[in-house]
């Protein structure tokens, strides 16, 4: 074992006591709809809801790309157990067409656990259970303003802090971001994230009550990208990633699907 990867260890051992998380709504999904009454759009929002909800309750994004998968959303509607709109534009008055016909809403769909179940099971997939580790992500970022690490109550970063809210949330991932308030940003470096220090990590693991840990350095490149590296501290030795010259929704998305993976036991 390097000395590394026993750092590495050594800072998972640290995080005590582990605290899953239950994760809710895992059989609903949701989409943007054009109008409340026009059947095809109805039964789209539904395929895409449905989809949302194979990916939450498996833990694996692929399920999206499995050649099946068309074929098994014909049958979509079945599994519908309730569906709900609301107004995208609610309290603005109806003032044309747009306004009438094609009104967008947001379509949010429930489904049936064991029909979901059957479906995954027809993918070659297992549910996930709903009680999941939970996932501290200390993200550290270089842009063309400076260096800092992202928190959820720090003034910079809102565009990585909103990607991960909604990533991990259509990934049924119990995600939590650090505070980084001044006592957490004095003990933890942009620095110390990119040489992983299983330490400093291992500690905020442990204080915001974590199973794993995904730690990511994302620098802004001179094109205007940005290059990502991903170190997932969970059971046994740490997973390595890197993601090159992409957006930043990007990068959070596949950080955040390779961490699904690997929490979920998916091979």
């Amino acid at each position: 074992m390097t000395r590394l990867a026993l750092a590495w260890f050594l800072a998972l051992a640290a995080v005590a006591p582990a605290r899953a998380e239950m994760v809710s709504d895992l059989m609903r999904g949701e989409a943007i709809v054009t109008g409340r009454d026009n059947p095809e759009e109805r039964a789209r929002g539904i395929r895409i809801a449905l989809t949302q909800v194979l990916i939450k309750t498996c833990g694996d994004d692929r399920v999206a790309a499995h050649p099946q998968l068309p074929n098994l959303l014909a049958e979509a509607e079945a599994h519908v157990v309730g569906l709900e709109y609301e107004d995208r534009k609610a309290g603005i008055p109806i003032a044309d067409e747009q306004g009438t016909r094609d009104r967008s809403f947001h379509l949010r769909v429930e489904f049936r656990p064991e029909g979901v179940h059957a479906l995954l099971d027809r993918l070659g997939q297992a549910p996930w259970d709903a009680d999941r580790p939970r996932l501290l992500v200390v993200l550290s970022v270089a842009d063309g303003a400076g260096q800092y690490v992202l928190g959820s109550e720090s003034a910079r970063g809102d565009g990585q802090r909103e990607t991960l809210e909604y990533d991990a949330h259509r990934r049924g991932l119990a995600l939590v971001v650090p505070k980084m308030d001044n006592v957490e940003s004095m003990a933890l470096s942009h620095r110390e994230v990119a040489e992983a220090h299983g330490g400093a990590l291992g500690a905020l693991a442990s204080s915001y009550s974590a199973d794993a840990v995904l730690a990511g350095t994302m620098a802004m490149t001179a094109q205007g990208y940005w290059t990502t590296d991903w170190i997932l501290l969970a059971d046994g030795m740490p997973e390595r990633w890197h993601v090159p010259d992409t957006t930043f929704d990007r990068a959070i998305a596949l950080g955040l699907g390779e961490s699904a993976r690997v929490l979920a036991g998916v091979q």
